[in-house]
């Protein structure tokens, strides 16, 4: 493979979080930079919680850095170092990515939740007017309710065994999409969509977040977990003959959301 070749006129994007070694998009992100023609990389920064108030204004101030992308544990707090954000990033109140404007300015948005409804509507299924039953109201169970209801969703049930979540959840989605929410353990009778939005599934001898007995074959079920693939909720739901999505494909979706953010596609 031929090195990029990185001048004083490449663009720069930063990824910040901490831990940082973990993550793989600055790879994946700048092999689509340089696969469009587009002289640009992306850079992560281990940048530790105490540290960003001090350091994500140098960061927006070099007139090289076109974006940041945002990993735990700064979701939250750098949405309030943005101009503008997008209405979901309103609802949240986090952010996972921010851009310079050609104003000048930066803007935030949340492509967490955008990335599991961009795949479910990209295999040509639909998401507006249906019912949607959710397992899990943490970080990404909460972006991918709003993105859910931004697609049209007619109904949101959710549910979680952190019952301030649960709460926390509920009264951020009340307020925007009010009438539209409801929390069960259990998917309602006319369940179109089923989302796992939880770890369960990760390890072998996990309890499955949905009993099989609650799926049926007009139903798309989802799944965030990328190892394993397909999870035994996606395999109990295949074998029903759902149409069945994993983490992978939401990893996907999410990886070109944030690559046209990014490049102002």
């Amino acid at each position: 493979m031929t090195s990029p070749n990185i001048t004083g006129k490449t663009r720069v994007h930063f990824l910040i979080g901490s831990p940082i070694s973990q993550v793989l998009a600055p790879g994946w992100l700048t092999d689509r930079m340089r696969n469009a023609s587009y002289d640009g990389m992306l850079v992560p920064l281990h940048i530790e919680k105490d540290n960003l108030e001090s350091t994500l204004p140098t960061l927006k101030a070099m007139p090289n850095v076109d974006s940041i992308l945002i990993t735990l544990p700064h979701k939250f707090a750098a949405a309030a170092f943005c101009d503008t954000l997008s209405e979901r990033a309103k609802v949240l109140g986090a952010i996972n990515a921010m851009r310079r404007e050609p104003d000048g300015t930066w803007f935030g948005d949340n492509f967490d939740g955008a990335g599991l409804t961009a795949g479910i509507l990209k295999a040509g299924k639909t998401i507006s007017g249906k019912t949607v039953f959710m397992v899990g109201a943490g970080g990404a169970g909460s972006s991918i309710a709003v993105s859910m209801l931004e697609e049209g969703a007619r109904h949101l049930t959710f549910h979680d065994i952190n019952e301030a979540s649960q709460q926390a959840l509920l009264a951020k989605l009340e307020a925007a999409y009010p009438g539209k929410v409801s929390m069960s353990s259990t998917p309602p009778a006319n369940c179109d969509i089923v989302v796992n939005a939880t770890s369960a599934g990760m390890r072998e001898h996990d309890p499955l977040p949905v009993q099989p007995d609650a799926l049926a074959s007009h139903m798309i079920v989802a799944d965030v977990i990328t190892d394993p693939v397909p999870t035994r909720l996606l395999s109990e739901a295949a074998d029903r003959g759902c149409f069945t999505r994993d983490g992978t494909h939401m990893l996907d979706g999410q990886i070109q959301l944030l690559f046209e953010f990014m490049l102002r596609k």
